[in-house]
């Protein structure tokens, strides 16, 4: 057994570690907020149907309108064609729309002057024909989903039922360690979404701070198993709490691997040949993943080993009090 490795000594390190990645989060957040998929934008949608389509209209078409919005001082940040489709049954028609899509700082005024003008400008324009319409819309960022934040406390309750379980089972200072790692998960992964700038929805961070919460239990009560079980070994009846502490994280490397490299691949592989909507969920998993292995290998055996220390000397103080009631009782 190696007796190198002793966290309780590096608890200062990790509590500074995570409240900077903490504190710099907050302050992102505040400053600049996440990395939002789909923040709010304006855009102008030109709707044409199959006769410029049919007469291969369209290039002049958008020639048109870029020269109206240069004139109007706009420029674009994307361009697309997409088919119409019909409200009510939910199918394609036979028109289409040219969607142009502007910064939301782009006033709605000049917006709204520039939609005129372009509307002039395509019902005089005798080469296009066909039924031409010109609209603005402003589109919001992406909305809150209820079901995600559901999700979310569901996944955040579990972990809370399962630290109790820890509690019951391996002693309530593994509890109350778990307790706090799956805090610090939770927080140091909103924290790295602010930092990092990875894309995600309006909704996601919450969600993969849950997800963060529930890897955390999962890691750490494999680390209190495999405690419980080194700790019976005579071996370690030698070692400080420490030591013993140490020892026994220190050999539960394998674990890590077959827990968190398989599922690491999945999602990154998944995450890769995935849409882009579902690849905004797949990817960004990956991190609260790393933050759990984090937290289990250094942030939670570190805060453990005070408390065991504490409930330790608690147990033997109460078994010396027995101990003595009952001599006393016998004499």
């Amino acid at each position: 057994m190696t007796k190198r490795f002793l966290p309780g000594k590096l608890l200062p390190v990790w509590i500074a570690v995570s409240a900077v990645l903490i504190v710099v989060g907050v302050v992102l957040f505040s400053l600049i907020g996440f990395n939002y998929a789909s923040p709010e934008k304006k855009t102008v949608e030109i709707g044409y149907d199959a006769v410029v389509y049919i007469a291969e209209k369209e290039d002049k078409l958008a020639e048109e309108c870029e020269k109206v919005f240069s004139e109007n001082g706009l420029s674009f940040t994307d361009k697309r064609t997409d088919r119409e489709l019909d409200v009510g049954y939910v199918s394609e028609t036979g028109n289409y729309k040219l969607v142009y899509t502007f910064s939301s700082a782009v006033k709605d005024e000049t917006i709204g002057n520039a939609v005129k003008s372009l509307q002039q400008a395509l019902d005089a324009n005798s080469e296009l024909g066909g039924d031409i319409s010109v609209t603005a819309h402003t589109l919001a960022g992406e909305q809150f989903h209820e079901a995600s934040w559901r999700t979310a406390v569901a996944l955040g309750v579990a972990a809370i039922v399962a630290l109790v379980y820890v509690g019951f089972r391996f002693g309530w200072g593994s509890a109350i360690a778990g307790l706090v790692a799956c805090v610090n998960d939770a927080l140091v992964t909103l924290s790295l979404f602010a930092i990092v700038r990875i894309p995600v929805y309006a909704y996601a961070p919450v969600l993969f701070a849950g997800i963060a919460a529930v890897f955390s239990v999962i890691m750490w009560l494999a680390q209190c198993m495999k405690m419980r079980e080194n700790f019976k070994d005579p071996a370690y009846a030698s070692l400080t709490v420490q030591e013993a502490v140490g020892t026994s994280v220190a050999g539960s490397w394998k674990f890590a691997l077959c827990f968190a490299v398989p599922i690491a691949v999945v999602f990154a592989v998944l995450g890769v040949i995935a849409s882009n909507g579902l690849r905004l969920f797949l990817l960004p998993v990956l991190l609260p993943l790393a933050v759990s292995v984090y937290s289990s290998f250094l942030l939670a055996p570190a805060v453990l080993v005070p408390l065991k220390s504490k409930f330790d000397k608690m147990k033997s103080s109460r078994k010396k009090y027995v101990g003595k009631k009952k001599a006393d009782v016998q004499e």
